[in-house]
C-alpha cells in the first residue's frame, strides 16, 4: 500500500461525509423524477436504424464528423505553449484541418497575468473558432448531409455568436444537418425548474440512470432564449449516464432522425458518444508526446529552455 498520513486518510473521509450531505444522490427516486419532469417535458423511445435505413437517410451524401484538441507545455501559467488542432472528418475520407499556437509570453497584455480562469477561456474561444473554421471549409466544399460536432453547439454560440451565426446560415444553405453531442450535460436548468431543493446537482447528475436505453428526454424551455435551438437527453448505450444532443429549431422537424443516426452509430457498450466521433478524436487529439516533439522540432533550444522549461522537469527523483 502507497505511503499515506493518517491526516490525509481523516481528511478524505471528512470528504466523503461532507459529499454525501452536498449530493443526497441516494435520496433522489427515479420515479418521482420522471413523474415531475414529464409535467414540463416528454420521454420517448428511439429505435436504431439498419444499414440500409441509414443510407436512406443520407440520401446518397454522407456525414462529417467534427472535434478539436488543445495541449500545452508543462509549466507556470505564464509560460506555456498551447498546440491547436481541428479536424473535420468526413465518411469517404476527405478531411479538412485547421491548427494553430498559443503563449501568453506574446499576449502583450499584463493585466491578466496567472489568471487561469482568463487564460483557459482564450483557449477554449479559440480552439471553438477553429473547429467552426473546419465545420464551414467542409458544408461548403462537400454540402454533407450531417456535421456531428463533439460537444454542445451551445458552447459555439456562447463563444463567438457571430461566427457561429455564419455556420448556421451555411448549413441552411447547403441542406446540411447540425447536431453537437455532448458527452456532459453541465447545465442545471432543469434542477433549478424541478429540483430547487438540490442546489449542488447538475442536469447530468438529476438524469443519471432516469432514462431507460435508447430512451429521449425533450423539454423545449431547456436551450437559452435567443440561441434558436433544440435540446435533448438522450441515452445511447447501456451507460447509465445520458448524453446531451442539441441542434438547429430551423432543422428541428429533422431531430428524431438525427437522434436516431446517432443512436446507431454508437456502440451498445460504449460510453454513448458514436464511433465515427471517436475515430475523429483519436486522429486529432494533441498528445503530451506531440507536443513536446513540435516544441523541441520548431523552437530554438535556448528560447525553450529560457521560457518554457520547468523547473519541476529537472528533479531527479
Amino acid at each position: 500500500m502507497l505511503p499515506v498520513s493518517v491526516e490525509l486518510k481523516r481528511k478524505l473521509e471528512w470528504l466523503n461525509e461532507s459529499l454525501k450531505q452536498a449530493f443526497p444522490l441516494q435520496s433522489l427516486d427515479q420515479s418521482a423524477i420522471r413523474k415531475r419532469l414529464e409535467e414540463a417535458g416528454a420521454f420517448y423511445s428511439i429505435e436504431k436504424w439498419s444499414g440500409e435505413e441509414i443510407k436512406d437517410f443520407l440520401q446518397g451524401r454522407f456525414l462529417v464528423g467534427v472535434d478539436g484538441s488543445v495541449n500545452s507545455t508543462k509549466g507556470s501559467q505564464t509560460r506555456t505553449l498551447s498546440v491547436f488542432q481541428a479536424l473535420a472528418k468526413a465518411t469517404n475520407g476527405k478531411e479538412k484541418w485547421a491548427a494553430d499556437v498559443y503563449t501568453p509570453l506574446l499576449k502583450g497584455d499584463e493585466t491578466n497575468e496567472g489568471n487561469a480562469a482568463s487564460e483557459a477561456r482564450k483557449r477554449g474561444d479559440l480552439l471553438s473558432r477553429l473547429e467552426m473554421q473546419v465545420t464551414m471549409e467542409a458544408m461548403k466544399d462537400w454540402a454533407p448531409r450531417v456535421v456531428m460536432l463533439d460537444g454542445s453547439l451551445l458552447h459555439f454560440y456562447i463563444s463567438d455568436a457571430k461566427s457561429w451565426e455564419q455556420v448556421a446560415q451555411m448549413a441552411e444553405r447547403q441542406h446540411s444537418l447540425l447536431v453537437g453531442v455532448s458527452e456532459e450535460i453541465e447545465t442545471r436548468t432543469l434542477v433549478h425548474a424541478f429540483f430547487p431543493e438540490y442546489p449542488a446537482l447538475t442536469d447530468r447528475d438529476l438524469l443519471y440512470g432516469v432514462l431507460r436505453e435508447g430512451e429521449a428526454f425533450e423539454w423545449e424551455a431547456w436551450s437559452p432564449s435567443g440561441s434558436r435551438m433544440w435540446k435533448m437527453a438522450f441515452r445511447t448505450s447501456k451507460s447509465p449516464q445520458p448524453i446531451g444532443l442539441d441542434g438547429l429549431k430551423s432543422q428541428r422537424e429533422d431531430r428524431w432522425n438525427l437522434a436516431r443516426l446517432v443512436y446507431s452509430l454508437t456502440p451498445e457498450q460504449g460510453r454513448g458518444i458514436p464511433y465515427w466521433l471517436d475515430i475523429v478524436d483519436n486522429q486529432v487529439r494533441v498528445t503530451d508526446p506531440l507536443v513536446e516533439t513540435m516544441v523541441e522540432q520548431y523552437i530554438d533550444p535556448e528560447l525553450r529552455y529560457r521560457l518554457l522549461q520547468s523547473k519541476r522537469k529537472e528533479r531527479m527523483i
